[in-house]
């Protein structure tokens, strides 16, 4: 199999006919490649495009063009707009004989809303008119295209049957492709909107489609959505060609595996490569053309993107009519999903009469819905103007306290990945902390005030509740209104740590000056209860004795205690006894060597060895039980397995 190129000296560019019915698109396309475009029995019969046929135009530079004749009966408009999606060159067809008629002048409505940045005009059946009526027409023709952005485009008469005024077109089309530079961009997820599903015997399920982005490989894993069907590209095809990739601005034939062929149709996406997701709604910005009829909010019209079209509501940002000619921004709330990127075209087409009445561009495929408010008409204006600190900026003040990875920030962003990580690095754009799942980013003034916030959170505790200052991350979480487990907070918290600006133990955090806060009475009080503790060794006081002798409060003797366990000075055994780290390790060497010594080791024995009564024996042993140094089997411990020495 073979790679085709799409870097120069081999340039490849998609070519779109338009026109009106039955003026030699087709006719022209086979005079131009050879291939004739009239797929189905029905076209022959009738000699009109129903369906959009394909071929492969080679230019004497050695561009390469995939060409899409597209249908140009008005029933067949709705065709039309996926053909056109995804061009870089527009090819405009008008027969001598007719001049400028109606779907001309729809098609190239079309062709402005998409913005197809090159064209070239072809009059063709000049075999059949006169000298005059050729002129004539030509006229009618530049008239024409004085009202468009197309005034310019070189219009070229023209004969399929004869072949007069071909070598000029296709003059015309190497200029039009020198100019053009291809909007298919590989480096993003590859997107394939369906056009066409087939079973060839041999060989099973087959769509075809134009590349808009990406990559689509052989033996690589797609899926298909909105449905979200996975499956696999078992081969791919550019115009009857085996290639183990295809990239962007190819018309693609993929042999698909794994998947059932009912479940397949025109307006799916197929998708490869990073996240890409359905949605039922965008923010986009829409235009009227003239001759549309004043629309109302919320106003409902067909939506079409790529070969996909569903009913539409439009929510303007800032108005609650928007009128021929005009445009704005708004919110379109579709009944079916569709699967869109930012910058992508789309046409409106009303519902009745069906016409065509305006289009837009996505600029965000997955918003939070919304109504009107200048707040929506500045964020749309940022996300438009496409600057990544901008966007990024915006998209960081969004998430607030919860942040964003560098993997959302790309799929939300839609920037490359050298500008968002352009972006990133600007201290100004975005703070980063490092959590235990990666780098999560933040808004540098969001994230300061939310530090800010929960340090004021464990000073608050510790000043409200001196015995207990450590506060549970779940509380935390619930302070900042963001999920306990979220990387977001995790990443803040192991910051903070990290700096001692707080500390963690036990599970909770607490300002690392929770022992420097203590008044002189505790103070002096934790003094006592340690060296109380140390000196006693083995026979330690009892916490209730402890409290009643230094007539301490109960929440002054729970701050002591617990502040001498946190760092590591005492023990808890038992809810009334504390013995010191010393005296632990000296008992669990006693049980120790007791066990390895006959192999197992009784309370009596124990209370022997280390010479102190049975309470205190018996609570070191049972200690030693849970902590797992030893187990009790019947009136006996023995050690666990983990803990056993090996011999010598």
């Amino acid at each position: 199999m073979e790679t085709i190129p799409v870097s120069p000296p081999a340039r490849h560019l998609v070519l779109g006919t338009a026109g009106h019915i039955d003026h030699g698109k087709t006719a022209l396309i086979k005079a131009l490649t050879g291939t004739d475009t009239d797929r189905l029995q029905e076209e022959k019969q009738r000699g009109i495009s129903i369906e959009l046929g394909y071929a492969e135009l080679e230019l004497p530079s050695g561009t390469t063009m995939s060409v899409v004749d597209v249908p140009g009966h008005e029933k067949f408009v709705r065709n039309m707009v996926a053909g056109a999606s995804g061009i870089d060159i527009f090819l405009l067809v008008v027969a001598a004989d007719d001049g400028v008629m109606p779907q001309t002048r729809e098609h190239m409505a079309i062709i402005r809303l998409l913005q197809i940045p090159q064209g070239v005009i072809a009059i063709t059946k000049t075999d059949i008119v006169d000298a005059e009526m050729a002129e004539l027409v030509q006229t009618d023709v530049e008239d024409f295209l004085s009202e468009t952005p197309y005034a310019d485009a070189p219009v070229i008469p023209i004969s399929s049957k004869t072949g007069e005024g071909l070598p000029l077109l296709l003059g015309a089309l190497e200029d039009a492709a020198a100019k053009a530079a291809a909007v298919h961009r590989v480096a993003a997820a590859a997107r394939l909107p369906v056009d066409r599903v087939f079973t060839l015997k041999g060989i099973g399920t087959v769509i075809t489609g134009t590349l808009w982005s990406g990559r689509v490989c052989a033996d690589e894993t797609v899926r298909v959505l909105p449905e979200d069907l996975p499956a696999r590209a078992r081969s791919v095809q550019i115009h009857d060609r085996d290639v183990k990739c295809a990239d962007a601005g190819y018309r693609v034939a993929v042999n698909l595996s794994g998947i059932d062929r009912q479940r397949l149709h025109r307006g799916q996406m197929v998708v490869a490569g990073a996240a890409v997701e359905p949605s039922y709604m965008v923010d986009a910005h829409i235009s009227l053309i003239d001759t549309a009829p004043v629309l109302k909010y919320g106003a409902q019209t067909r939506f079409h993107h790529g070969t996909a079209d569903a009913t539409a509501k439009l929510m303007f940002a800032d108005r609650d009519r928007l009128r021929p000619g005009e445009d704005c921004y708004a919110q379109v709330r579709l009944k079916t999903k569709i699967v869109p990127a930012p910058g992508d075209r789309f046409i409106l087409r009303s519902l009745s009469p069906v016409t065509t009445i305006g289009g837009g561009v996505v600029i965000d495929p997955a918003p939070r819905k919304h109504g009107r408010g200048d707040e929506f008409v500045r964020r749309l204006t940022v996300l438009e103007d496409g600057d990544p600190a901008g966007v990024v900026s915006l998209l960081l003040r969004e998430a607030g306290a919860g942040g964003m990875t560098g993997e959302e920030l790309q799929t939300r962003s839609h920037l490359a990945a050298e500008s968002l990580e352009a972006a990133l690095r600007d201290s100004a754009v975005a703070a980063k902390r490092a959590g235990s799942g990666g780098d999560v980013f933040f808004s540098p003034d969001a994230l300061a005030a939310n530090e800010q916030e929960i340090l004021d959170t464990l000073a608050r505790r510790q000043q409200e509740n001196p015995a207990e200052p450590g506060v549970p991350l779940e509380e935390i979480a619930r302070s900042l209104n963001v999920p306990p487990v979220s990387p977001a907070l995790g990443a803040v918290m192991a910051s903070l740590v990290r700096n001692k600006l707080a500390a963690l133990s036990k599970q909770r955090y607490f300002l690392p000056s929770a022992e420097a806060r203590l008044s002189e009475t505790q103070q002096q009080l934790l003094r006592e209860f340690e060296t109380r503790i140390a000196e006693a060794g083995l026979a330690p006081p009892s916490v209730t004795d402890m409290v009643a002798d230094a007539r301490a409060g109960a929440q002054d003797a729970k701050l002591a205690l617990g502040l001498l366990e946190e760092k590591g000075a005492v023990v808890k055994v038992k809810p009334d006894l504390y013995f010191s780290t010393e005296a632990i390790t000296r008992a669990r060497q006693i049980v120790t060597d007791g066990c390895q010594a006959s192999g197992r080791i009784t309370l009596a024995e124990f209370r022997d060895l280390i010479g102190v009564s049975r309470r205190f024996a018996q609570a070191l042993l049972e200690y030693f039980d849970r902590t797992g140094l030893t187990m009790r089997l019947e009136d006996h411990r023995v050690l666990r397995k983990k803990a056993r020495r090996k011999p010598g």
